[in-house]
């Protein structure tokens, strides 16, 4: 399964803190620190690659562009936190071409130290000032709580954003990889390398990707018509969408189609 690039939390870039009951997680990713608290019960969770469930008192930690997934297998009160990198720059920068060794925390020391600041920054009657200072002392407690290793991945998080937002609006257009180069100012040798350093995936998949998750979900909302449904979500021809659609479902778009309204 690919990740999905988030694009509701990019465009409402703020700082971002909510509780949850058995909550889950589709797996996707976004420019944002995410910070998840496992309050009570348990969850299974997915970060940059590695998986881990965690109890009680523990908690992850998503970088910018981190993928991640979370699941309650039975019960689970969690919390999270999303500081949008305007807010965290010194943070980016002492991290920067670094990635975690590991993304989870299970000293409960350290998860209760930074839930009792976290508290402290949902209180709305604080300054800016001070909202800031808590979101400084949560991300020095936990930089001194894990251990980073040189990631082969560049850390250009503007860019990055750039490439993503330009993809998400133009991918019904005749969008490529040489079209985003040459609309960014870049070479198509240089962003094919920097996609694929940062996310993964070739830029040429990732956009195909984008395309059939539009297709699929026009055919979910009950336009059976594939031909309307592929060639509104940017495919130029019926048989690179079959094609496509076959390499990522493994199926057919009608057999996929049909399934829905049995």
């Amino acid at each position: 399964m690919q990740p999905r690039f988030n694009i509701e939390r990019e465009r409402n870039n703020r700082l971002f803190f909510k509780a949850y009951r058995n909550d889950k997680c589709l797996f996707q990713f976004h420019s944002q620190i995410e910070i998840y608290f496992v309050d009570e019960g348990e969850m299974e969770m997915l970060v940059g690659g590695k998986f881990q469930t965690l109890h009680a008192g523990e908690m992850s930690i998503a970088l910018s562009y981190d993928t991640h997934a979370y699941k309650t297998p039975r019960f689970s009160r969690s919390s999270s936190l999303l500081i949008p990198a305007h807010l965290c720059e010194e943070f980016l920068t002492t991290t920067k071409g670094k990635r975690l060794i590991t993304p989870f925390i299970t000293d409960l020391n350290v998860y209760t130290t930074v839930k009792r600041y976290y508290e402290a920054l949902k209180d709305e009657s604080i300054s800016k000032l001070t909202q800031l200072g808590y979101i400084y002392l949560i991300l020095g407690v936990i930089l001194d709580a894990v251990r980073f290793e040189d990631a082969d991945s560049p850390n250009d998080t503007d860019l990055a954003s750039r490439i993503l937002f330009y993809l998400t609006d133009n991918y019904k257009n005749d969008v490529s990889p040489s079209s985003v180069a040459e609309h960014l100012g870049y070479s198509q040798s240089y962003i094919s390398r920097y996609f694929k350093a940062c996310f993964g995936i070739t830029l040429g998949k990732y956009i195909t990707i984008v395309k059939l998750k539009h297709a699929v979900a026009m055919m979910h909302e009950g336009k059976k018509d594939i031909t309307y449904c592929a060639l509104e979500s940017g495919f130029s021809s019926m048989r690179t969408f079959y094609r496509a659609f076959h390499t990522e479902f493994g199926c057919s778009p009608k057999e996929y189609a049909d399934q829905l309204y049995l």
